[in-house]
């Protein structure tokens, strides 16, 4: 067991919830930041269901020369029709991105099988089949960032109060 419970958080509230359908053939990360993008938005939470002509994702995987020894996997893509049972993710800024806005979606769906895959998607590789119906939060007195975790190396969402 842990010594020390270590946590950052930030207290904010829910400024507007934004719902939208991502049409057929739209990349499903390019949608959401199209979204975000005409409404302004630049800090919330999303929730999304339906349908891709394919899915492209990592997992987690032991990685080497990492200092805890786990990285994301090499991308995997699966090809359609799936089924998205549940998609949940991150709006935050990033200074690297081109459009200051980093996506942070991970979700599970199922294949024409009934099988079950997940993971953390890429942008511009999950193209809409039917539909997808999409669901934003948007922050107040909040903001995210994606920022390098000098501990773990990694650049992560890092929440901030503005108040």
């Amino acid at each position: 067991m842990l010594d020390e419970i270590r946590t950052k958080w930030a207290e904010g509230k829910i400024k507007r919830i934004v719902s939208a359908r991502i049409l057929p053939g739209s990349d499903f990360i390019s949608g959401v930041e199209k979204i975000c993008i005409e409404n302004g938005i630049k800090a919330g939470t999303l929730s999304g269901i339906g349908s891709l002509e394919k899915a492209t994702f990592l997992i987690p995987a032991k990685k080497e020369g990492t200092k805890k020894g786990v990285g994301y996997s090499e991308p995997k893509t699966v090809m359609g029709p799936l089924e998205i049972l549940s998609a949940k993710g991150f709006i935050s800024e990033d200074s690297e991105s081109d459009n200051g806005l980093f996506i942070h979606l991970h979700g599970v769906l199922c294949d024409d099988e009934g099988r079950l895959l997940g993971g953390h998607f890429l942008p511009g590789q999950n193209p809409t089949l039917l539909t997808l119906d999409v669901v934003i939060f948007e922050y107040e007195n909040m903001s995210l960032s994606r920022e390098c975790d000098p501990e773990i190396e990694m650049r992560v969402i890092t929440p901030r109060s503005n108040r």
